[in-house]
């Protein structure tokens, strides 16, 4: 109970206290809804006007004398037209044929593995005699797909342009390991 009367006497000291900081600004300046302007006037500092005063100024104004401001294309430098974009489909076949690439790179290196050879990447050693080899082989291709897509949507227009490289590079690189592997798969 004494908590509650004591924290209500605080509040209401507070609010008094907040009144009292803002009203003498307002009755210097004369209560008109340009109180900067009367302060100047009279030599005194610049008051700020709540919010309410330059609400009802703009209350009284008529909406034909409001002036918006146009904005500036300039500052917009990331709105790109869609027909300059290049194609989300194009880099979802290119993902399709990346990942399978490195599929078939997985299983071309466990038939390899199968007939006696050695897996030569220290990083897919671990799992070339297992089927996690499938599952570890993929991680390289997200990491390829990722870089496709950022470069697709840089700003930078070398990038943007040159966006399909390393999803190409990896499929091209992982078909060339899975036709080696099965040429190492076939020697007696």
């Amino acid at each position: 109970m004494q908590l509650q009367k004591l924290r209500n006497k605080v509040c209401v000291g507070l609010f008094l206290a907040g009144a009292l900081m803002f009203t003498p600004r307002l009755a210097t300046a004369g209560g008109t809804a340009n109180a900067p302007d009367a302060a100047e006037a009279n030599g005194l500092p610049a008051a700020p006007v709540p919010a309410s005063a330059s609400a009802a100024a703009q209350e009284t104004q008529g909406i034909e004398t409001m002036r918006l401001e146009q904005p500036k294309l300039g500052k917009l430098g990331n709105v790109r037209s869609v027909e300059g974009m290049p194609s989300r489909k194009k880099w979802l076949a290119l993902a399709m044929a990346e990942h399978g690439a490195a599929a078939f790179d997985a299983f071309s290196t466990r038939q390899a593995i199968g007939r006696g050879a050695v897996e030569a990447d220290p990083m897919m050693r671990p799992f070339a005699g297992s089927p996690a080899i499938y599952a570890a082989i993929q991680v390289a291709p997200l990491a390829l797909d990722y870089a496709a897509r950022r470069m697709q949507r840089s700003e930078n227009l070398v990038l943007r342009k040159m966006w399909w490289l390393p999803q190409t590079g990896g499929t091209a690189m992982y078909l060339f390991s899975g036709a080696h592997n099965l040429g190492v798969a076939t020697r007696p």
